[in-house]
């Protein structure tokens, strides 16, 4: 019997150092490192992660290094929470991927990622056959954009829905480069950071009547919906014809924002999946959903660590209806 996803989610598995540290250091400075932590970690397996963690049958592709300690240490925490590892593919001549992540005490990041093997995915480890079973494609931050490139031709020839959360990997490519790709998908995730970056946008603070400006062009390439994460201030939602800024939720303590995007996205496609169309009442509720992820999940060490259970997830997704 085949085997039918909610969603598959493409793109790296990493593994993270995270160093908690009292304050970033400065040009040529040397700060002290309070505690190291290790932790699987990349954009598109954290939300694999997270996705499967809240009930969602989930897969993931992407390419490891092959019988690496790094590549084991991703399997076993992908079978932790049941995400099929089936579909990854693994590199004889690169190893898994790493960042390497300092977090001073107000929550505020630095990474630097050697993406290893997970960058030489190809489109060749792309198969419509992997892909026609699945109800949603999730495509997430690789500087290589030709296997999302690939798999979002494949989503959209099979109408199956395809969700883009780039990353500054892929942002920072350019609009030209990547507009491909943006011709492919249906759902767009950016961060505030990400979406100043692709349009060259000078002012600290994005307005509403700036994003629904911008958005224009974006929505002319043939994508239907825009998610813009703001952080404190909660996520901005539009489409052609609504929009609407969606608050978060009010926490007491910000632990950890690493793979707060990452959760959003694995929210809003719980809530895709529960109710796949495209009307605004319903997209609006996916944001919540995905606020409440995201919401949790910075109030812990680590992108994965905080990511509620799907119990949690039943009792927020019947009381935002």
């Amino acid at each position: 019997m085949v085997k039918i996803f909610d969603v598959i989610c493409i793109g790296a598995a990493l593994v993270d150092m995270i160093a908690q540290v009292a304050r970033h250091p400065l040009d040529d400075d040397e700060v002290f490192v309070s505690d190291l932590t290790i932790l699987s970690g990349g954009a598109a397996a954290n939300t694999s992660y997270a996705c499967a963690k809240i009930g969602l049958s989930t897969a993931f592709i992407g390419k490891l290094g092959e019988r690496d300690p790094f590549s084991e240490k991703v399997i076993n925490d992908f079978k932790e929470v049941s995400v099929d590892t089936s579909l990854i593919k693994y590199s004889r001549d690169y190893t898994t991927g790493s960042a390497y992540v300092a977090l001073n005490q107000k929550g505020d990041r630095r990474i630097y990622a050697n993406s290893g093997a997970a960058n030489y995915l190809s489109k060749e480890d792309i198969s419509k056959k992997e892909l026609k079973n699945t109800k949603i494609i999730y495509l997430s931050s690789l500087q290589n954009i030709v296997p999302l490139l690939h798999a979002a031709k494949i989503g959209r020839n099979l109408n199956i829905p395809v969700i883009l959360n780039p990353g500054m990997l892929i942002i920072e490519q350019g609009f030209d480069y990547i507009k491909n790709l943006l011709e492919k998908i249906d759902i767009l995730i950016l961060s505030q950071k990400e979406f100043k970056t692709l349009f060259n946008f000078k002012e600290n603070d994005l307005s509403e009547d700036s994003i629904r400006e911008r958005s224009v062009s974006l929505f002319a390439l043939g994508m239907k919906v825009i998610v813009i994460t703001l952080g404190e201030k909660g996520a901005f939602l539009l489409t052609t014809t609504h929009d609407e800024l969606i608050h978060p939720l009010k926490l007491e303590k910000v632990i950890d924002t690493t793979g707060a995007g990452d959760a959003f996205s694995a929210g809003f496609i719980y809530g895709l999946v529960k109710n796949l169309n495209l009307k605004f009442e319903h997209l609006r509720n996916n944001v919540k959903i995905g606020n409440f992820v995201a919401g949790n999940c910075i109030q812990k060490l680590g992108a994965r660590n905080g990511i509620p259970t799907r119990n949690d997830l039943k009792t927020f997704f019947g009381q935002s209806k």
